[in-house]
């Protein structure tokens, strides 16, 4: 009996011991919105107030607090916005009775020091050694304030030229300025600030550059040039192998259909993997004739995609028979490690194109993950953290 008494003295001294995460006194109490003691102040960088906010709960209940990029649980919190402009945190406090009480903050937001890492990659953002941004290359950071070009940044055009002297297909293109970029050349479109794009027919085309702010405003046609094309000196190997030697002969067509070997179906986790056979859930030709199968057929002189779909599969997916809609190729809009374009399908999916995980959705964009004479590699995001990859291989006929 001594020694029950004494493990329980024991005991009893760890837990006083021991501070809680959240000192709160009186969690048992009910604050209502009126005795809310909250606050939100922006961190304040050269004098402006930057998209990190530092909030901060006095009351005795526990704390949530949510801003567009951020949702944190603690009494004393960093949260972070996406742009700036006037915006609001919002605070959701848990009473001890389980009972919720919200409170909306207001925050004035200058400038953007805390940028999503999609944001560094198109404005090009370079940093020193020691981690810190680079000022001296231009531009340095996402900003609001109305720039002049030709004043407070530039625009620059190189076009390619044949060694006969001719106007080449591609363009070398960079803007300075601190917004980011949508570059339209023709059919092709690129959303860096530095990009290279490239066009596969002659003639005379119009390049257009959009501009948007940190405060999500677009400047429309902030630049535009007529752009002559008198000579094809850049055409990728992607297009080649994706549509067929069109150069020689406009009217060809390629087709691809699962590959007979290894997996051809996987998923895995986002963007971090680049074929099948090295995903999580691996399925062959096999597993796949009963979801679905058949042929597709894309041609490069009328930027179509028809699927041809074979009997003995999902029918609630696609009917058996025949498909077509448009396709869109991007080059400009590669990842690094994992992708060298994007696919866009209108009126047409690929090859059991659907996000199993979400309600079987279609997938309409598409990572190209890989293209070469006789393989293909798609990839499907879901939005939920995982990527689907798709094998396939070149018909021959």
């Amino acid at each position: 009996m001594k020694r029950i008494i004494l493990y329980i003295a024991l005991i009893a001294a760890v837990f006083a011991a021991c501070d809680p995460i959240e000192d709160r006194d009186s969690l048992s109490g009910v604050v209502s919105q009126e005795n809310l003691q909250v606050s939100a102040d922006p961190i304040v960088v050269d004098g402006r107030n930057s998209n990190e906010v530092i909030v901060e709960n006095n009351s005795p209940l526990l704390s949530r607090w949510i801003s567009d990029r951020s949702q944190v649980e603690s009494s004393y919190a960093t949260v972070v916005f996406d742009n700036v402009g006037t915006k609001e945190v919002q605070f959701v406090g848990l009473n001890g009775n389980g009972s919720k009480v919200e409170d909306n903050l207001s925050v004035q937001i200058d400038t953007m020091t805390n940028l999503p890492a999609n944001v560094k990659t198109r404005l090009g953002i370079k940093y020193k050694a020691d981690g810190s941004v680079d000022k001296t290359s231009k531009p340095y950071f996402w900003g609001n304030a109305n720039y002049v070009e030709g004043v407070d940044y530039n625009v620059s055009v190189v076009q390619e030229v044949a060694v006969n002297g001719r106007l080449g297909n591609k363009l070398t293109l960079s803007c300075d300025a601190p917004y980011l970029c949508d570059w339209t050349f023709g059919d092709a479109k690129g959303n860096k600030n530095r990009v290279e794009l490239f066009i596969t027919a002659r003639g005379t085309f119009t390049l257009s550059l959009d501009l948007t702010k940190a405060d999500g405003s677009v400047i429309e046609n902030a630049y535009s040039q007529e752009i002559n094309v008198e000579e094809l000196t850049t055409v990728p190997d992607e297009y080649v192998n994706l549509f067929g030697d069109f150069l020689s002969n406009p009217d060809v067509s390629k087709s691809w259909q699962w590959s007979r070997n290894g997996k051809v179906w996987a998923n895995g986790p986002y963007h971090g993997f680049t074929d099948p056979g090295a995903g999580w859930w691996q399925n062959s030709y096999e597993d796949m004739i009963g979801r679905q199968d058949g042929i597709m057929t894309l041609k490069y002189s009328d930027m179509t995609l028809t699927k041809e779909v074979f009997e003995g599969g999902d029918t609630s997916i696609d009917a058996v028979g025949t498909h077509t809609g448009s396709i869109e190729l991007d080059l400009g809009s590669k990842v690094d490690g994992y992708s060298v374009g994007t696919i866009k399908l209108d009126g047409v999916s690929i090859l059991y194109g659907v996000n199993v995980n979400g309600g079987n959705a279609v997938f309409t964009e598409l990572a190209l993950v890989s293209v070469t004479e006789n393989t293909l590699i798609l990839g499907g995001d879901n939005g939920t953290g995982e990527t689907w990859l798709y094998k396939f291989e070149a018909v021959n006929e």
